[in-house]
């Protein structure tokens, strides 16, 4: 039994090593920022945060400097916004809108949606972020068809209610 017990705690803390997410870079400002989907508020005294693969960060009224286990370094404007993920063993980095710079230690430390090119420095930019279009299935059709079927049915109910007018209330008691 005590074997048993052993077998499966090593079981599952290897699952729990292989399926945790390793630290790709840190997030780095003076001003707060979103990391996560979250407020990052610069004056608590945590210079860096842990990025992640998957994570999205967008800058707010300062730049954020990303900074790779290589040294290289990504700087988001402010207000830009990216999303790190992994394509293998390396980063990628996917400026989503706005501009950053990069300098990287070499042209393959970190895969940019930049074009393509073999320079370890330089700047790109993205639409600006205001120039999205909302995206998902609720559209301007959807609204109109909303508003229009509440409409009918407030007419219905004012037909009904005008054609029992002056009979007495029906009651289900």
């Amino acid at each position: 039994m005590r074997n048993l017990v052993c077998v499966f705690t090593a079981l599952f803390a290897s699952i729990s090593l292989v399926s945790a997410q390793s630290q790709v870079a840190t997030a780095t400002s003076t001003a707060p920022f979103q990391l996560r989907g979250a407020s990052v508020t610069t004056d608590q005294g945590v210079p860096s945060w842990p990025v992640l693969p998957g994570n999205e960060i967008k800058a707010g009224s300062a730049p954020v400097v990303i900074t790779f286990a290589g040294g290289s370094t990504i700087p988001l404007s402010p207000g830009a916004s990216a999303k790190i993920t992994m394509d293998g063993q390396t980063p990628h980095f996917v400026l989503q809108c706005g501009s950053a710079s990069y300098t990287l230690s070499a042209p393959s430390a970190v895969k940019l949606n930049a074009p393509a090119s073999t320079q370890t420095t330089g700047n790109y930019s993205e639409s600006a972020c205001g120039d999205r279009p909302a995206a998902g299935w609720w559209t301007t059709g959807h609204t109109l068809l909303v508003v229009g079927g509440a409409a009918g049915a407030a007419g219905l109910a004012f037909g009904v209610a005008h054609a029992v007018t002056g009979s007495p209330a029906v009651s289900p008691l």
